[in-house]
């Protein structure tokens, strides 16, 4: 691959993942909204809030792990070699966040 090719992919992961960060920033906010604050008392604003949470990070989680999944493949990411690199690291931890998303979406789901 090519510096150009390189850098684009870099790129291209930088990018989305602001928007899993922006996902999980209104999914916080919402999480304050209707968990934390008094809404919470009411069924339907509960029942609400939780569809909407639940939904948006269950879709954060899937944009998550196929972005991650493009970026170690075009890279030829494999966690059984020797060599270690920042990409390496970069790509197991955004699997071990979409793993704590699933902790999170599990968390809101209980309340």
């Amino acid at each position: 691959m090519t510096t150009n090719t390189n850098t684009s992919l870099v790129m291209q992961y930088a990018k989305s993942t602001q928007n899993v960060c922006l996902c999980l920033s209104i999914s916080a906010l919402l999480i304050i909204i209707f968990i934390l604050s008094p809404l919470n008392t009411f069924l339907m604003s509960s029942i609400f809030g939780k569809t909407i949470i639940s939904i948006l990070l269950v879709y954060t989680m899937y944009y998550n792990l196929k972005q991650t999944n493009t970026f170690a493949s075009s890279f030829n990411i494999s966690f059984f070699e020797d060599n270690w690199s920042p990409v390496k690291t970069n790509v197991l931890c955004s699997y071990i966040f979409t793993i704590f998303l699933f902790v999170l979406l599990w968390s809101v789901l209980r309340i």
